[in-house]
């Protein structure tokens, strides 16, 4: 018996009015073993070699009308605190991918909270609207 991968769908979403312009969502993944966001961030030109960039570990996602937490599950391309990645310079780059627990695969509205009580340099995204479409599967993915 051959037994099928997992379908991961495509997602279309709305970040709406974010007033946060790095990292800048690329892409939402909803699968049946995981939630994928994949985020482009820029080394910004405010600190002499661009700063650096981790993830806080309590790091989740909510779904608008629930009080379940989806808790970060990995980070690719991106340390997760205590660690931090420091750029080189102001013209680094870096793309990266955070994984979470699997939310139900329907249209959502989510929250990605990195901080409660956020600063400013926290990657807290409000309201996102997901909306995926059962033609726009993945096969396999990592």
């Amino acid at each position: 018996m051959i037994k099928k991968a997992p379908k991961t769908y495509l997602a279309s979403f709305d970040a709406g009015n974010q007033t946060k312009m790095n990292p800048k969502i690329f892409r939402v993944l909803l699968g049946e073993n995981y939630t994928r966001i994949d985020f482009g961030y820029v080394a910004p030109w405010l600190y002499i070699r661009g700063g650096w960039i981790r993830i806080a570990p309590e790091t989740f996602i909510q779904v608008k009308g629930s009080e379940k937490r989806y808790r970060l599950t990995d980070a690719k391309n991106i340390p997760i605190y205590p660690a931090h990645h420091h750029f080189s310079s102001t013209a680094d780059w870096c793309v990266f991918s955070l994984f979470f627990e699997p939310i139900p695969i329907k249209d959502a509205v989510i929250d990605l909270i990195e901080a409660e009580n956020p600063s400013d340099t926290d990657f807290n995204y409000y309201n996102i609207k997901l909306s995926y479409n059962t033609e726009l599967f993945i096969e396999s993915s990592f």
